[in-house]
């Protein structure tokens, strides 16, 4: 009976220890939990009558699956033609696209438009959890 008690607290105090997460550095500074990508989208030429535009962030490139991330954006979002954006409590791991599309009514074909972004590597990770990445787009 004691060993069965005792294999049962050894259990949980061990289950107790790998639950606890490290959340500081090794000289004492706290860890991000969540990591963020922002910035801000310069937009030039005039915006559609029509359709949408969305802003997202995807894990791969081109998109295979939902992306990460997403925003609809309007005319009445920007200011002097900028828009600020910003994707938080993000997974560490790497993103490959921010992207601008336009998405014309009842998308003939299936059809969109890359406005603009950013198609590089974005690798957030606890010691590099904000990323400002700034970018235009063109109508």
């Amino acid at each position: 009976m004691h060993r069965i008690i005792l294999t049962i607290l050894s259990s949980l105090i061990l289950i107790i220890n790998i639950a606890c997460e490290d959340n500081e550095s090794t000289d004492g500074e706290v860890l991000a939990e969540y990591a963020s990508i922002y910035g801000k989208i310069t937009f030039s030429g005039t915006w559609p009558d029509s359709g949408s535009v969305l802003l997202s962030l995807n894990t791969t490139y081109p998109a295979q699956g939902p992306p990460a991330g997403f925003e609809y954006l309007s005319l009445e979002t920007l200011s002097n033609n900028e828009y600020v954006y910003s994707f938080n409590n993000l997974s560490f791991t790497n993103y490959e696209a921010i992207s601008v599309t336009y998405w014309p009514d009842d998308y003939p074909n299936g059809s969109y438009s890359t406005l603009g972004g950013h198609f590089e590597y974005m690798i957030v990770t606890q010691d590099n959890s904000d990323l400002e990445i700034n970018f235009n787009a063109d109508f």
